[in-house]
């Protein structure tokens, strides 16, 4: 199937200078904001900000059983958001990336600027 544009359909596109996303890239990306859209999920990233934390006490922080926390890691892990990383007897949990709290922070700043003033 072939997509034609019309001219004034062109005229509108004068001002986009990029691509849009790619549908792969979109799809991926769909899946990170899905793994951050969950409440107890932003709130065991909060608690790997500045740390690797064990399980236990990512429970202990947000007051979640450990089945729970384990399952929401589990969730962020898969989409890549946290990684494990094994300390004798305990496996510890770390904020993947550095850019995970920027995110959250222009995530937090968008909140801020829908907020009547």
């Amino acid at each position: 199937m072939t997509v034609t544009t019309t001219e004034s359909e062109t005229e509108l596109l004068d001002g986009v200078h990029e691509s849009p996303m790619g549908t792969g890239e979109a799809a991926e990306l769909a899946e990170v904001f899905q793994a951050l859209g969950d409440p107890t999920r932003l709130r065991i990233l909060s608690v790997l900000d500045t740390a690797c934390v064990p399980v236990g006490a990512i429970a202990a922080a947000t007051g979640l059983r450990q089945p729970a926390v384990s399952h929401h890691l589990r969730v962020l892990r898969d989409r890549g958001l946290v990684r494990p990383e094994r300390r004798g007897a305990y496996i510890y949990y770390c904020a993947s990336s550095e850019a995970l709290r920027p995110a959250i922070d222009a995530a937090r700043a968008l909140l801020a600027d829908r907020s009547p003033r």
